[in-house]
């Protein structure tokens, strides 16, 4: 999801999140009048004109401003909110209040501060769209929808209001309205390189990888070290069957962000279908550092410690992963695999293939290899099972043999033979 002035970046869902500054520079102080305009919110957006805000607040708000930029939250907490007692009117005062907020992991007070925003200016939509980023992350589907349709309503062309709409629309497969809607939050700000990501994914879903590679170029026109942007270039070069620049593009986007999550993974995915196994291992474990609780991370990382021959690691992988989710059929497979073919555990392989088909129910070429690999097993097993069972007969022939031996040893090497009976007489 997409909203005003918060961190942005791509989830491994292939879906957008927040977008990063604050509360923007101070407004200019007017010759005469106690009173000033608010300045723009930080990312040179035009907005619309707002109300005059008190010299007073606005000196307090420049020192927010100043306050946030150099990372001293609570200072910038304290100057927005004698900003806000100064002006009750100051809704962007409000606003980056709920901003603050978010950022200090008080969740319950961001809401509050960002429904403020709507009180004090009925015809705000940017703490609606915030609010609505919150329900989404908190799995309110439905809220959020309804609170984005909310700000459109209250000011139609909020551009991050459009565009998480036009999320919702493309994930309906409802193109032409995606499209429509990027394009009403770019006449709001040209420069919106979200808005260029939304449209690229638009026409990347449609197929039309050639127009989103041209929108790729387009927004790193605008940002040439967005992290999002090259992601994304990368992924249509592969679908474009261009492996060479795809591997530039997720490289690039590393560069811009070492802890860019989905460029990480993608440069592990890559190096391991060319078997550097230890690069894709780095990749992978950069990744879970990044999001240690990622569960594709931590199994991804596993199986590229399988191909490394740290076969130790890999099951400690594999476990981990069924520690947190034991439903979770990949890592009963791969487990499985582990089993199979590098640990000679047959049993448990049989029973890791049994607990992957028994928690999968839609990926048929994965129940398939799992239901071939349990017969390859089945037949493994039989075949040791014989193998064992000659050895045993033939231990037992031996023990018989050295028995019957040592009960009728051979004459010793050099004895006489024994005398010749004589011949009867006639």
């Amino acid at each position: 999801m997409v909203r005003r002035l918060f961190r942005a970046a791509f989830t491994p869902a292939l879906s957008i999140s927040m977008l990063a500054a604050c509360g923007g520079s101070a407004p200019k102080p007017e010759s005469t009048e106690d009173t000033q305009s608010p300045a723009s919110t930080g990312d040179d957006t035009p907005r619309a004109a707002a109300p005059k805000v008190k010299r007073a607040a606005a000196d307090a708000f420049k020192e927010a401003a100043g306050s946030f930029s150099g990372g001293n939250l609570s200072a910038a907490e304290s100057s927005l909110k004698e900003a806000a007692d100064e002006d009750g009117k100051f809704a962007l005062a409000y606003f980056n209040l709920g901003v603050v907020a978010e950022l200090q992991g008080k969740a319950d007070e961001a809401r509050e501060w960002y429904k403020k925003v709507q009180t004090v200016d009925p015809k705000a939509g940017d703490g609606l769209v915030n609010l609505a980023v919150m329900y989404q992350v908190e799995g309110r589907r439905g809220e959020a929808e309804a609170a984005f349709q909310q700000a459109i309503q209250v000011e139609p062309l909020n551009g991050y209001a459009h565009l998480n709409l036009a999320m919702y629309s493309k994930n309906r497969k409802d193109y032409a309205d995606a499209v429509k809607r990027v394009r009403t939050a770019l006449k709001e700000d040209s420069q919106n390189v979200d808005a260029y990501v939304v449209l690229a994914w638009t026409y990347f879903d449609m197929g039309k990888y050639e127009l989103a590679k041209l929108v790729c170029l387009q927004a790193l026109s605008v940002n040439e070290k967005a992290p999002a942007v090259h992601n994304l270039l990368g992924l249509v070069n592969m679908r474009m069957a261009d492996v060479t620049r795809a591997m530039a593009s997720f490289e690039k986007a590393v560069a811009a962000d070492p802890r860019y999550f989905p460029a990480l993974m993608n440069i592990g995915s890559i190096t391991f279908n060319y078997k550097d196994y230890e690069r894709s291992f780095r990749s992978f474990d950069t990744a879970v550092q990044v999001e240690p609780k990622n569960l594709d991370a931590v199994l991804s990382r596993a199986v590229a410690a399988r191909g490394m021959g740290n076969y130790e690691e890999a099951e400690k992988g594999y476990r981990a992963v069924l520690a947190a989710d034991e439903k979770n059929a990949a890592a009963w497979f791969n487990l499985a695999v582990l089993q199979q073919e590098f640990q000679q555990k047959l049993p448990d392989a049989v029973k890791s293939y049994e607990s992957a088909l028994r928690f999968e129910a839609t990926n048929q070429a994965l129940r398939k290899d799992a239901s071939e690999r349990i017969k390859q097993v089945q037949i493994q097993m039989q075949n040791l099972k014989e193998a064992e069972e000659m050895m045993r007969q033939q231990a037992e022939a031996d023990k018989k043999a050295a028995e019957q031996q040592k009960a009728n040893p051979p004459p010793a090497e050099g004895s006489a033979p024994p005398p010749a009976e004589a011949p009867p007489t006639p």
